[in-house]
């Protein structure tokens, strides 16, 4: 909780006290009228000089006015009552907007805070985490923070105006008061074990939340296999025992609050028996002191009690802030280095990779074991073989998006260092066999890559993907929106517009990592002609599972099990009768 009202502080700045401010404002401006209700019976006809501490009260109030030279009358009392009810109104209306501006301001900065840190960390402890994960944290835990901080504003208002009227009715009777002050205390200590149940309630909600995220995710993505397998009613099965438990979770908080709410009534009316009678039989209480003691009463009781449900729903939603924070700290922990003050080399001659072994985790199989090989600048070169041959972690580490665990990569000799990788990918124009579109314009969707871009660029890079003839087909031309995820397109014209927005990027190395895998033979036939019509103008490193893909390139690499087999031009690989490379063509029907 401590460190929740740091960082909340922290995130407010001056707002923080100018809302503290308004929230003390208001109880005084409610007490202020409050205390005017004294003068204005007696104006009104009741005599209040033998009637203890409330006379006492009135009297001192009388002076105040005195010393202001003022004598109002019962009329100008009941005026200055409006005017401070309007006063209160005024600050309750800027209370509540300035707690939904703390409230907004800190819930916005931690999102983006977070974003920041998964967006920055290594690819690595991206690969080992579950992104559905990230968008529980980055969606419904934080709504729950911002569920903390409107209920610490709360608390805090509820323990000011609490506080107030303890004071106020200390004045009047501190024995009483002091009875009912304890008493309340030792309801809320009698309310301690439900209320840490109601906390543990809270982080099985924040759990099992992020369990419907994940399957929510899982689920929807695999919609179409499911159906193929006849799996609806096992995934339906699956996504309902865990809504079921969400609903358990919140069902069994939602008792424990009743509960407690409902104990604290009857502990109340426990309370104001005795009160009663120790007030009249006992102390000899004068009838309007008894009148404003009971009236303190039931302003204190509800404000206990409410400062005690706000504490609830505080310590319910708690645990998704301390996730939202060690999900942060995790991301910041795993960090890309900051970028070194050297930019990255030119790339004019050739990306030498020496003796690279990587692994994914300690525990698995090498995905390289001891790979060299060159690319060389302005040539097509291609990496070829069986699924988990390493081919894509080849690509991922060329673009400097992990360090190898031993060798080196050198760009024109100068080590791919963690400083100069950001900057190196900059250079890199980067097309996967799933293509990243957004429900953004064709133009929007290629300003991403390259927001300086111009119009003739635009259309340049078009043409160079051959994705120009069927934008300008298009409904509106480049302004036209193309869906989730490209879903106007077909595969092979998404794969085009993927391509142009690499080569936007006029890109010194161009990689493919099985980006025509899942095109049909004409649709690949386009992007691998639009890749031809570039051969001189740029590097490309095709990584490919279809052999047909890479009949031109000028250097071929074949990967199995982590390591180099083979290497060499098309005709040159496939004269080895017993070669990999030959064996690979066979199957796939390329050579008699």
């Amino acid at each position: 909780m401590t460190a929740f009202v740091r960082a909340l502080m922290r995130s407010a700045r001056w707002r923080f006290w100018w809302t503290l401010a308004l929230i003390v404002m208001l109880p005084l401006t409610e007490g202020a009228g409050l205390a005017l209700l004294l003068p204005t019976l007696e104006t009104a006809g009741l005599d209040l000089r033998d009637q203890g501490q409330a006379g006492h009260l009135a009297r001192l109030i009388w002076r105040g006015f005195a010393v202001v030279g003022a004598h109002p009358g019962f009329l100008a009392l009941l005026v200055l009552y409006v005017l401070v009810i309007g006063l209160r109104t005024i600050v309750e209306r800027n209370r509540s907007v300035s707690v939904w501006i703390v409230q907004q301001n800190f819930e916005d900065e931690m999102r983006q805070r977070l974003y920041r840190a998964i967006a920055g960390a290594n690819w690595l402890f991206i690969t080992r985490s579950r992104l559905a994960d990230f968008t529980h944290a980055l969606t419904a835990e934080l709504s729950r923070v911002a569920e903390c901080v409107s209920s610490w504003n709360m608390i805090a208002g509820d323990l000011v105006l609490g506080s107030i009227y303890l004071v106020v009715a200390l004045v009047l009777s501190p024995p009483i008061t002091l009875m009912v002050l304890m008493a309340g205390m030792l309801l809320a200590v009698a309310m301690r074990g439900k209320t840490q149940r109601i906390e543990r309630h809270g982080a099985e909600l924040a759990r099992v939340t992020n369990l419907l995220y994940v399957a929510t995710d899982e689920h929807l993505q695999s919609l179409k296999t499911a159906r193929a397998y006849g799996a609806i009613d096992r995934n339906d099965a699956i996504f309902s025992d865990i809504s079921r438990r969400i609903a358990a979770t919140n069902v069994a908080t939602a008792r424990e609050q009743v509960a407690v709410g409902g104990w604290f009534e009857i502990g109340a009316a426990l309370i104001l028996v005795p009160l009663l009678y120790v007030s009249v039989r006992i102390v000899k209480v004068p009838p309007a002191e008894l009148l404003l003691l009971l009236l303190m009463y039931m302003r204190v009781m509800p404000r206990i009690q409410s400062v005690h449900s706000y504490y609830r729903n505080f310590i319910n939603a708690l645990p998704s802030y301390h996730n939202v924070v060690a999900l942060e700290a995790r991301c910041r922990a795993a960090a890309e280095p900051p970028p070194a003050a050297i930019a990255p080399p030119d790339f004019r001659h050739e990306i030498r990779l020496e003796d690279l072994s990587f692994k994914y985790n300690s525990e698995a199989t090498p995905a390289l074991r001891e790979v060299s090989l060159a690319i060389p600048a302005g040539r097509f070169t291609a990496i070829v073989g069986p699924s988990g041959a390493g081919k894509s972690t080849v690509a991922d580490l060329v673009m400097g998006l992990f360090p190898p665990d031993a060798g080196r990569i050198a760009i024109d000799g100068t080590p791919l260092t963690p400083g100069i990788a950001r900057g190196w990918r900059e250079r890199i124009g980067y097309v996967a066999a799933e293509t990243a579109l957004f429900h953004l314009s064709v133009r929007e969707n290629l300003l991403w890559a390259h927001p300086g871009a111009s119009e003739a660029d635009l259309q340049e890079a078009l043409r160079l993907a051959a994705a120009d003839d069927f934008v300008r087909a298009l409904p509106r031309g480049l302004d036209t929106v193309l869906g989730e995820r490209g879903a106007t397109l077909s595969q092979g014209e998404r794969q085009r517009i993927a391509l142009a927005r690499a080569i936007l990027r006029r890109p010194a190395l161009l990689i493919l990592d099985e980006a025509t895998n899942s095109l049909d033979y004409d649709n690949e036939a386009r992007v691998l002609g639009a890749i031809e019509a570039l051969r001189g103008e740029v590097t490309v490193l095709m990584i490919a599972h279809r052999l047909s893909a890479i009949r031109w390139a000028d250097l071929i690499y074949v990967l199995e099990d982590g390591r180099v087999v083979e290497s060499g031009g098309w005709d040159e690989l496939n004269e080895r009768r017993d070669g990999r490379f030959r064996a690979l063509c066979e199957a796939h029907r390329l050579v008699a």
